[in-house]
């Protein structure tokens, strides 16, 4: 919308009562916009400046004219200039007045491929009064270049009147200094700015700032984190604008989308505007942040664009993501665009290099084939992203496109003590972007910049995919050394810590939910519950692992709800990329500790002194292992003592040896006498010593 209203401060379609002003190129949409302001009887006064429009878009119109004719009295004011298909217009006219250099004529200029010459004649002729040979024989000579009339035609050109040869005509009527409407007078950006950015005249104005500058890492779940954090903390201290400056080649889709989604919130929601300063860079995923800001302010050396979604390919190469996923990454821009008013055929040449733009009559539209820009003619088309190569714009370009509101120019600045660069709070007439005229009006406007303190910091630490994979190794490992051994020691502190470490972080992130926390405990609760209070052997394990280990991977994997997969190219949307990035991460993690397990099994484990009385050594491992019972193998009878609670299955010790054993049916617990009954499957099964139990 913005866009179509910054095309009329050029190109202006003004109405007052009964009069309608045409001026500069003429489309469909402006003829359209006349014909709701055509008056059903009357008088109507239509002035005309224009070097070309829409041939069957003035047809349309003209017959529009042609049908009030009997009710509506037609007046045509040429201001200057009614060449290409607007000259038809004054030739219904019952009345014309012109400037008195005016330039009339010329019908196909602009059009010549649109209709044949013969059909393009018989359908203005169709339009003209039947008492007036003149006006056909003029208009006769305006669309066809072999005609003949007098010698104000050169020979084999059409036919253009002068102020002059009207008067001789006697077809010009009265000269006019200049039309009568006034052209439609459009805000500018500081006009817009008076009206988003609301200031206290005598206290003092805070003015928030969030700084994304990764050229080297991107945006990622980290990113997402600090910016929220920063959102939070703004939505308290109520700023009355807030910078978003960027400095970025891109970086996950799924993260920029969450950090958009939340900038357009603040505006929306609660009224706190955003300004994105472009200091350098906003490429891929940083476009669409500048995209989600009400305003868009680059520096004089600011680039913007190049946002095809890619993913990594076979062998680390980056390959093109697939039509469905560039479609739905394409619309996204589009409609970020277009939420703040910006013409949404720009952001969508950003993703898509197939889309061909120029800039046509001073208005940007898009074509379908290489084959219909105009090269030639006296109007031609400027080129603004061609076939096989995305849109990435520079400063000037950004400004002229209606992308960005202004350009923060290079000026000599009142530097930075070392203290506000630590704090991050300084005047905000230190920075160049408040000595823009109506920003620079603003008093006593103070800078202040979010910075993450620690916890920030720690969470976003966390939220990288290489540490929470560590987190998962560390409990899977620390998991299994726990249940390896009695007791509650090192390795289960180390994996009860990750799993809070795991949740807390998912949480922070805003990508954890009650639901995977419930989930996840209550899965815990069930493994606990089958091997301390009510064994079954295995079944209430085997539930309760499943419940665990799902709500554990929804914390861990973001975007899971939203994830999409297309079938036909075997490609996922956004949020499946992100998925599938910490999938493989935490694969990796699996894989890795599947592995120090067995090693652990194996080898560290047996030889530890720390753990050698809750393993089994030697022949011992071997009896309940490979079932070979030995000569020392306990016989039943023997005597011992549990090392465990065996509820059913736990390790006994008997001659100093121990064993796996599992209870014949009562619960035993730790440090009871036992007694040996029989071996079954190279276990043994015991009792409670009831002769040695005091």
């Amino acid at each position: 919308m913005r866009a179509f209203i910054l095309s009329l401060l050029f190109i202006s379609v003004l109405f007052a009562q009964n009069e309608i002003v045409l001026k500069g190129y003429i489309g469909p949409e402006e003829y359209k916009t006349a014909e709701a302001s055509l008056p059903k009887e009357g008088e109507l006064t239509l002035t005309i400046n224009s070097t070309s429009s829409d041939l069957n878009a003035t047809l349309d119109f003209a017959r529009k004219l042609y049908q009030l004719k009997p009710k509506v009295h037609l007046k045509v004011v040429i201001e200057d200039t009614a060449l290409g298909p607007t000259a038809i217009l004054p030739l219904l006219a019952d009345e014309r007045s012109t400037t008195a250099f005016v330039s009339w004529g010329d019908i196909p200029l602009g059009s010549e491929k649109v209709l044949p010459t013969n059909i393009l004649l018989n359908q203005v002729e169709s339009l003209l009064p039947k008492d007036s040979p003149l006006i056909k024989e003029v208009a006769r000579a305006m669309i066809d270049p072999n005609s003949s009339f007098r010698d104000f035609k050169l020979p084999n050109q059409t036919l253009v009147l002068n102020r002059r040869q009207l008067d001789e005509l006697n077809l010009g009527g009265s000269v006019i200094e200049k039309a009568q409407a006034q052209p439609v007078v459009v805000q500018g950006y500081d006009s817009v700015f008076k009206q988003h950015i609301k200031f206290n005249p005598d206290g003092e104005n805070l003015v928030g700032r969030i700084v994304i500058d990764d050229r080297t890492q991107g945006i990622s779940q980290a990113t997402w984190i600090y910016v929220k954090k920063a959102l939070d903390s703004y939505k308290e201290s109520k700023p009355i604008f807030v910078i978003l400056e960027l400095n970025t080649p891109g970086g996950e889709v799924y993260s920029a989308q969450l950090i958009s989604d939340a900038l357009r919130d603040l505006d929306a929601q609660h009224d706190i505007p955003v300004v994105a300063y472009i200091n350098n860079w906003a490429i891929s995923a940083g476009a669409m942040l500048a995209y989600s800001s009400r305003f868009i302010v680059p520096t004089s050396d600011a680039s913007m664009g190049a946002a095809e979604p890619v993913y990594e390919g076979e062998g680390g190469k980056m390959e093109t993501a697939s039509e469905k996923v560039n479609s739905a990454i394409r619309t996204d821009f589009a409609n970020r665009a277009a939420f703040f008013g910006r013409n949404p055929a720009i952001a969508e040449a950003m993703v898509d290099k197939d889309i061909i733009l120029v800039k046509r009559h001073g208005k940007i539209i898009k074509l379908d084939q290489e084959s219909q820009v105009r090269l030639d003619g006296p109007d031609p088309d400027i080129m603004i992203s061609p076939k096989g190569k995305l849109l990435t714009l520079n400063a000037k370009e950004m400004l002229d496109y209606g992308v960005a509101n202004f350009i923060a120019t290079s000026t000599k600045l009142e530097p930075l003590t070392q203290q506000e660069i630590e704090t991050g709070k300084y005047p905000a007439k230190k920075t160049l972007l408040f000595q823009e005229p109506y920003l620079a009006s603003i008093p006593n406007t103070q800078i202040t910049t979010y910075q993450m303190d620690f916890r920030t910091r720690f969470f976003a630490f966390l939220a990288l995919p290489a540490v929470s994979s560590l987190l998962f190794l560390g409990l899977m490992v620390g998991a299994y050394m726990e249940i390896s051994s009695p007791g509650f020691g090192l390795p289960g502190t180390v994996a009860l810590t990750c799993l809070i470490l795991i949740i807390l972080s998912s949480y922070y992130q805003e990508i954890g939910s009650n639901l995977e926390v419930i989930l996840l405990l209550l899965g815990l609760a069930i493994i606990l519950f089958d091997l301390f209070v009510f064994p079954t052997f295995g079944l209430l394990g085997i539930i309760g692992a499943l419940f665990f280990f799902g709500g554990l991977f929804a914390l861990m994997l973001p975007g899971l709800s939203s994830l999409n997969y297309e079938f036909d190219t075997q490609t996922f949307n956004a949020a499946g990329e992100a998925f599938l990035h910490r999938l493989a991460w935490l694969s990796g993690a699996f894989l890795v500790g599947m592995g120090m397990i067995v090693i652990l099994a194996r080898f560290v484990l047996p030889n530890f002194s720390g753990f050698q009385r809750f393993v089994l050594e030697g022949h011992e491992q071997k009896g309940y292992t490979s079932f070979e019972l030995h000569e020392d193998w306990p016989k039943p009878g023997d005597s011992g003592v549990a090392i465990t609670s065996l509820r059913p299955s736990g390790k006994v010790s008997i001659k100093d040896h121990i064993y796996d054993a599992v209870s014949s049916g009562q619960f035993i617990e730790v440090d009871e006498p036992v007694e040996v009954l029989r071996t079954e499957s190279g276990q043994l099964v015991v009792n409670i010593d009831y002769r040695r139990k005091k």
